[in-house]
């Protein structure tokens, strides 16, 4: 039965606060939702923000072995205006339904396949009339997935099943806010703030002891020196991230980490299966860059993340959710092992997992390295690709080495997403500094490294920096932004 592929990265349910919604964040949303298109099969619609270059979508096709032209793109009509992310608004008033109708013909023969089936995505299959959306599990008809994507509501149910998590607590006002940071502060000598719908990094805020303190997690670290200068700078905390009236904040305990950690489950409360898909490093720099699977942890701590995660994703399970669940958690530099959030949609490392499937088999964790990776370009995606040919590395079924695309942005941004496979961590590491070697040389001299990409790409959101109280207390009467990608 063919599928519509809805692209809703970005929706209310993950990302509350739209004073995100700048035209630099829709255009690294755009770049991220375009992942969604791995997911295709022949006969298949994949509903994206903005369209995906002719270049990407052949070798999408061809990578996963079906003939080009086979899945139908559309995208909704932004009239004068930038693509934005896929909302509630965009699948219900701009007449995508309308369109989606005249394209499916009988609905009884199509069903609906978005990132993240939150409530606008049911009324859209009711609109439609899917049949194939009859079944689906009362949890998510009634907001189910609104709710796993929630970190107030991970906190929880995650203390409630006995999961290992931060020492933290859910702050309504600005008051609580405060006197949660000035009670926790000195267990680490850092917090770190969340905004509740947040993901990537984005939305969080460090407030620590020191300068010094590593800024992992977060895009900003605020310093404190002493106890006087708390409130100032969690008012600072509370302006920049509070989105609406008593929104809440989470302030958690901020730990010295030796790795941050991710699994990936498949959820079927009909059948009240849980299956675990895949794991992995998150490389983080300061905020989300991409991932390692396997990860490269003590066995032991690894098979106390995944306990936790399992029983997690069980928990899914239980309410009556169906679909993907994709877990955080860290390491400690005690060894302690604790989990950060879930969410119930398709994750970072989703389409990466489907890829490895298709072209390396369903063992791939276990004979394969795949690290990902993201960088500024300065050529077209037809040097990206003449490159990989030239040099003869895309990726070889035979070798079980090589390079594979994921996304680009070549033509207007200057973004380029890719895999470096290997069988080994260390040759994987290789390939990626080759491939990286390769794009610079062939480059402009003048363009711009990967890191300098994504400080542009991302120049909604404040850089990494260390403010000082007398720098806090001016800031504090600017308006502040959350956003992430």
């Amino acid at each position: 039965m063919p599928r519509i592929l809805i692209s809703n990265i970005d929706n209310e349910s993950m990302m509350a606060d739209e004073r995100a919604l700048t035209p630099e964040f829709c255009q690294s949303s755009a770049i991220t939702a375009g992942r969604m298109a791995w997911f295709a099969e022949p006969g298949d619609i994949v509903v994206l923000p903005r369209d995906l270059s002719p270049q990407l979508k052949v070798y999408i096709a061809r990578t996963m072995g079906y003939e080009p032209g086979s899945v139908t793109y559309i995208t909704p009509d932004w009239g004068n205006g930038y693509p934005r992310p896929i909302r509630a608004h965009e699948l219900l008033h701009t007449g995508l339904a309308q369109r989606m109708a005249r394209l499916i013909g009988d609905p009884a023969n199509w069903t609906l396949y978005p990132y993240c089936y939150e409530r606008s995505t049911q009324q859209f299959a009711e609109r439609l009339g899917l049949d194939g959306e009859r079944d689906v599990r009362p949890f998510v008809k009634q907001g189910g997935a609104e709710l796993l994507n929630d970190k107030r509501v991970f906190r929880s149910v995650a203390a409630g099943r006995g999961v290992s998590i931060a020492e933290g607590a859910v702050c309504a006002t600005q008051w609580q806010l405060e006197e949660c940071i000035a009670s926790m502060i000195d267990m680490t000598g850092a917090v770190i703030i969340k905004q509740d719908r947040h993901s990537g990094g984005f939305g969080n805020l460090i407030i620590s002891r020191t300068a010094a303190t590593g800024a992992l997690g977060a895009p900003e670290v605020l310093v404190v020196q002493d106890d006087s200068q708390i409130r100032d700078q969690s008012r600072l905390g509370w302006n920049r991230l509070a989105y609406a009236e008593r929104a809440p904040l989470i302030v958690e305990v901020y730990y010295p980490v030796t790795a941050c950690l991710t699994a990936e489950f498949k959820v079927d409360a009909a059948n009240n299966a849980v299956t675990f898909l895949n794991c992995a490093d998150v490389r983080q720099a300061p905020i989300l860059s991409g991932l390692i699977m396997p990860p490269e942890v003590p066995p032991y701590q690894l098979a106390s993340f995944i306990a936790d995660a399992t029983e997690l994703a069980r928990l899914c399970c239980d309410l009556g959710y169906d679909g993907l669940v994709n877990i955080d958690g860290i390491v400690t530099s005690s060894g302690t092992v604790i989990i950060n959030e879930f969410n119930g949609r398709i994750g970072g490392c989703s389409h990466i997992h489907r890829i490895l499937e298709s072209v390396a088999g369903p063992r791939y964790g276990d004979q394969l390295v795949t690290v990902s990776h993201s960088r500024g370009i300065a050529m077209s995606i037809d040097q990206v690709f003449g490159i990989l040919d030239a040099r003869k590395l895309a990726f070889d079924k035979g070798t079980g080495r090589g390079i594979v695309v994921t996304g680009e942005d070549a033509a207007d941004s200057g973004h380029l997403e890719y895999l470096s496979i290997a069988p080994s961590r260390a040759e994987a590491m290789r390939l990626e500094a080759e491939f990286e070697a390769l794009l610079g040389a062939e480059a402009d001299p003048q363009s711009e490294s990967g890191i300098e990409h994504l400080a542009r790409i991302l120049a909604h959101m404040p850089q990494v920096r260390r403010t000082e109280p007398e720098q806090a207390a001016r800031d504090r009467h600017r308006p502040g932004t959350a956003h992430q990608s």
